[in-house]
């Protein structure tokens, strides 16, 4: 190596936008000592030093240099290894398995997840699978196992039938880490033991089964999810509800329209969230649904159904307005859809008698942005109420700032 190779490399460092091109030259002919310094760098340079290092090996020293890096792969220069397995892991350097492997330890608790997703990054092999799977089954940091089920997602066709075959065998405390994994995952060959399992163990499984059936979204999955919404606990049925909306399955609308009556309110608001996340899949339901809705049903479904930003609901909406008993939410759900044929039913109720229909309506023609805005606008700065007149001050000076 010539005599000023760190020199070298230490004034290419202080020029980060030319690193590369600047320093290349200079490892045409490769060495260990070459290599060694730019591995001081890995382990000890700045954030941006070691990103451009970083790319030196992914990109051009490739086979040469993450061989290096993976022969120095040490437990006791933490720093060095964790930037290392980044590297190996983007190169998919295979050799490096065993040396990764000495991490997923619990006395190495800066390491395991450098080396955990350098091992899920790396070609898939019966010992890689292996090692990953013995991880998850045995390691016992439940922060660290958390944090892994990212990583290990990317292995699952391997890893779920080994975690399915061994379930029974395990603790409970580990099912229930192997019924996260799977929430997580979400693949439908753990659809059936979600299931069993919810309907065996409620309240100690329950919400991770809930979550990865969601997720799935079969038809198998959501028939299961509507079923459990008899549950008497209020936070497992806020759990499916919102499940069922994940599953984007038009099989779950009729369920999440039964829990816009729920008796518990964090129930009906989880319900008109995921309402507005499918109900565009069988909109006529909706529409047919308003129409025999109960109060609160019909307040929650109209909010919902605002959200859907779909042209089908102006007209029930619209019609919606005449109903006083739910003009608060039926005024914000027309100017929440945005569309222009609303402007005439809302125009009335700027004369409302409430104030606050006054105030509403303004808001939503505001939403539709519509032709004769700054004249609603401009009237309303004469309303006797002041929030209105605050408003319409607001509005216009909103319309003055666009001009």
């Amino acid at each position: 190596m010539p005599e000023n190779f760190s020199q070298i490399l230490e004034a290419a460092l202080t020029k980060p936008d030319t690193f590369i091109q600047n320093i290349l030259p200079e490892l045409e002919h490769l060495s260990e000592e070459k290599l060694s310094a730019l591995a001081l760098v890995l382990e000890s340079g700045t954030v941006i030093d070691k990103q451009n290092v970083t790319k030196l090996f992914v990109n051009y020293l490739k086979e040469d240099g993450v061989a290096y890096l993976s022969e120095k792969l040490d437990v006791k220069r933490p720093k060095l290894f964790v930037e290392s397995a980044n590297i190996i892991g983007e190169l998919h350097y295979e050799k490096a398995l065993d040396p990764l492997k000495v991490a997923l330890k619990k006395e190495y608790p800066d390491l395991v997840l450098s080396a955990v997703k350098a091992i899920s990054l790396l070609p898939i092999s019966e010992a890689s699978i292996e090692i990953l799977s013995n991880f998850y089954l045995t390691f016992e940091d439940e922060v660290l196992l958390s944090k892994s089920i990212r990583y290990l997602a990317s292995c699952s066709k391997e890893l779920i039938p080994i975690f399915l075959n061994k379930y029974n065998r395990l603790s409970v405390e580990r099912q229930m880490w192997l019924l996260d994994y799977f929430s997580v995952v979400a693949d439908v060959r753990s659809e059936k033991l979600l299931i069993d399992e919810y309907e065996k163990f409620l309240d100690e499984k329950g919400v991770y089964c809930i979550d990865g059936l969601g997720r799935i979204g079969s038809d198998n999955a959501v028939k299961a999810l509507s079923k459990w919404l008899e549950t008497p606990e209020w936070f497992l049925r806020k759990h499916i509800v919102t499940a069922l909306g994940v599953s984007n399955n038009v099989n779950a609308i009729p369920a999440i329209l039964k829990a816009l009556d729920d008796d518990h309110v964090l129930v009906r608001g989880a319900a008109v969230k995921s309402l507005s996340l499918v109900g565009n899949k069988n909109a006529d339901l909706l529409i047919s649904s308003l129409k025999t809705a109960n109060k609160q049903m019909k307040s929650n479904l109209v909010r919902a159904m605002g959200l859907l930003k779909n042209e089908k609901f102006v007209e029930p909406l619209t019609e919606v307005l005449k109903d006083r008993n739910t003009l608060f939410y039926s005024i914000d759900a027309v100017g929440d859809l945005g569309f222009p044929q609303a402007e005439f039913a809302l125009r009335r109720l700027l004369k409302d008698e409430v104030w606050f229909n006054r105030l509403n309506a303004l808001e939503a023609l505001a939403k539709l942005n519509c032709r004769e805005l700054k004249t609603f606008a401009q009237e309303a700065c004469e309303d006797e109420n002041d929030m209105v007149r605050n408003s319409a001050s607001r509005i216009l000076t909103a319309l003055k700032t666009k001009i």
